[in-house]
């Protein structure tokens, strides 16, 4: 079965939806946010880790601890966060799961999945946690304002 992402990347935006701040310089605790999205703290706590040496979240030392986004996330992308949870080659592998699929020994889907892949990185590219932000903030049945780039 094909999937976009793994279940840590899904957490993963659940929690950073949680614990975004506008300015993405706010303070955040991994506890608090798992309780408000509804996911699990120990799988977060690493997943954390792994955007920490991604570089998108900064672990907050001293009283209270926490983490912090690195950058603001206008600048963050879905992409980068992907990357960051389920690694670089996410999205090399054959869609029908044959380890043998390459350029030069293609599988049936292999052209088709090259097209799609391609538009889908960079409209994960594109689309950044700001998106997100934006979008949960939207009342259901409305569609989110989207700014033009």
């Amino acid at each position: 079965m094909f999937t976009l992402y793994s279940k840590g990347c899904e957490y993963t935006f659940r929690a950073l939806v949680h614990a975004a701040t506008e300015d993405g310089k706010g303070r955040f605790q991994a506890k608090d946010v798992c309780e408000k999205a509804g996911i699990p703290e120990p799988y977060t706590r690493k997943v954390f880790q792994s955007l920490v040496q991604g570089g998108l979240l900064i672990a907050a030392r001293g009283p209270g601890g926490g983490y912090v986004l690195a950058e603001k996330p206008s600048d963050i992308s879905l992409l980068r966060v992907i990357r960051a949870v389920d690694g670089e080659e996410t999205f090399d592998a054959c869609v029908m799961g044959l380890p043998q699929c390459d350029g030069k020994h293609p599988c049936p889907l292999h052209e088709v999945w090259a097209g799609a892949k391609e538009r889908l990185l960079e409209r994960l590219e594109k689309n950044t946690l700001q998106d997100l932000l934006d979008a949960a903030k939207t009342k259901p049945g409305q569609k989110p304002k989207r700014k033009r780039k």
